[in-house]
Order: structure tokens, then C-alpha cells, then sequence
């Protein structure tokens, strides 16, 4: 099966299959702790009670919109975010890279209004990671990244 992925991730030999509370399970019943949280977006555990319910009743309304329309959770977690910001407007995307692009055109767009489009630099970390396009392997800190894409 892992012959048809591409080896875009050093991944560890390990298939898991479920998931309780703060623990995975692997295909041969081992427990793990689960430090990686899918990356940081499944901080609230596996199967929690909470979640599946919010999910389930979600469901049974409607699966997915896409960005071209509005729906009743989008429109409540914008009011929620932007009340507990102070912001006035917020922006949702679909992963981290996203996030991330959107930062950088973000601060590109600011600093052309007021420095015009000849001032621009985005200050990133050695070692960091930022995603897999264009513009997250820019500021992402690890030369690998940046073999044969100019």
C-alpha cells in the first residue's frame, strides 16, 4: 500500500487504526500516547463525546459548504473569533499552508500600501517548517526544502 504515496514525509512504520481520549491504537493493538495531535488540529482528543456530537448534528444538516456560499456555523465561529480578537474580520482556509500563504500575502499587501511594492521582506526562522507550496517553502528554514525550485 505505501508504494502509491509519495514520499513527500519521513513517516513512521506505524499504521493506525483508532483512537480513544489521548491515545492511538496501531493495527496490532498498541497504544501510543498521542503527542502530534494530527499535526495540532485534533487537540481535543479521539472520540470525544463533545465533538462526535457537534459533528453528528452538523451532519444531519448539511456536510460541507464551499467558500463560495455562507452557512450558520461559518458565520458563528467568524462572530466568535473576531469578538475574542478585538479583530474586526477574520479569515478561515483549509490547512496550515493556506494559513500561511494568506499571512504572507497579507504582509505583502500592507507593506505595498505603505511602503509601496519595491519594500518588501518576511523574516522567517532557521529550522522552521511552514508547508509544501511555493510561498510556505520561501520562509520555511531548511535548505532541503528549497532544492530544484529556484
Amino acid at each position: 500500500m505505501k508504494e502509491h504515496l509519495i514520499p513527500t514525509y519521513n513517516r513512521y512504520p506505524v499504521t493506525f487504526v483508532s483512537g480513544n481520549g489521548v491515545y492511538l491504537y496501531d493495527k496490532n493493538g498498541k497504544e501510543y500516547l498521542d503527542f502530534g495531535a494530527g499535526i495540532a488540529v485534533n487537540a481535543l482528543g479521539h472520540q470525544d463525546a463533545g465533538v462526535k456530537k457537534a459533528i453528528t448534528e452538523q451532519l444531519d444538516k448539511v456536510q460541507h459548504v464551499s467558500n463560495l456560499y455562507y452557512s450558520e456555523p461559518l458565520l458563528e465561529a467568524a462572530e466568535v473569533l473576531a469578538d475574542a480578537t478585538g479583530m474586526d474580520q477574520v479569515f478561515f482556509t483549509n490547512s496550515g499552508t493556506e494559513a500561511v500563504e494568506g499571512a504572507l500575502k497579507l504582509a505583502r499587501r500592507y507593506q505595498s500600501l505603505k511602503k509601496g511594492d519595491d519594500v518588501c521582506q518576511i523574516v522567517s526562522m532557521l529550522g522552521s517548517f511552514h508547508g509544501r507550496t511555493l510561498g510556505a517553502v520561501t520562509v520555511t528554514g531548511q535548505p532541503d526544502y528549497h532544492k530544484n525550485y529556484g
